[in-house]
């Protein structure tokens, strides 16, 4: 069954007190770079302690030495989940799966708040988005990466040509427009076979987040 992850989009006191109304649900939480910096080693352990797993999102891009020693004290660290750029490249890709212990890796293709027009932008060759997709999550796979971080719109084909686990921001219970161009519902997600669902803003902006947790939950174990 797909899981489901809330983004801690905040500061270190409202992530925790966020936290604190989730005791008890099986959720992922997320820590950002601006909570991390924040909080650091100690939000981490915090949460931990709560029970919660812990994904940290940084998305590394760097010299490959850089990136292994990076995911190494992440993974000492306890992280569960930890993002680095597939467009990093397969040397990067490779060094840190070397050093990820028991920490789950995840490649980020491309941010869900760019479209087409962002081929054009560094002048690919690929005819579409999914197409270069498709290639760095195959990149990713090759490498060792548990994971890839896509948009819910190329799920399939990624499923279709690996074995990676799928996790999809910009989940959204309703339609909505912001920062994020490429959108989908829960139920759309799953039906694609995602196997994270993240979401941020629904839920901490709202003023019963366990009962928006809630019903995203219940949606994705009826499917």
């Amino acid at each position: 069954m797909a899981r489901l992850c809330i983004a801690l989009d905040l500061d270190k006191g409202q992530a925790l007190r966020l936290a604190d109304k989730l005791l008890g649900f099986p959720v992922i939480l997320k820590v950002g770079p601006k909570l991390f910096l924040e909080g650091g080693r100690d939000l981490i352990e915090n949460l931990k302690e709560k029970g919660f797993e812990v994904f940290l999102d940084m998305k590394f891009h760097d010299i490959p030495n850089t990136v292994a020693l990076t995911v190494e004290s992440a993974s000492r660290m306890g992280v569960d989940y930890l993002t680095l750029h597939t467009l990093g490249g397969p040397e990067m890709l490779e060094m840190a799966v070397s050093k990820k212990g028991s920490t789950k890796l995840l490649g980020v293709t491309l941010l869900t708040s760019h479209g087409e027009e962002f081929l054009d932008f560094i002048r690919s060759e690929y005819k579409s988005l999914k197409d270069f997709v498709l290639s760095l999550a195959q990149t990713a796979s090759r490498a060792g990466l548990d994971g890839v971080v896509c948009s819910g719109h190329e799920v399939k084909e990624i499923k279709e040509k690996t074995d990676l686990l799928t996790v999809v921001p910009g989940i959204r219970l309703r339609d909505r427009k912001d920062d994020q161009k490429r959108t989908m519902t829960p139920k759309e997600a799953v039906k694609n076979g995602a196997d994270i669902l993240v979401m941020g803003r629904e839920i901490y902006l709202s003023s019963q987040p366990e009962e928006v947790v809630r019903r995203v939950l219940e949606q994705i174990e009826k499917l």
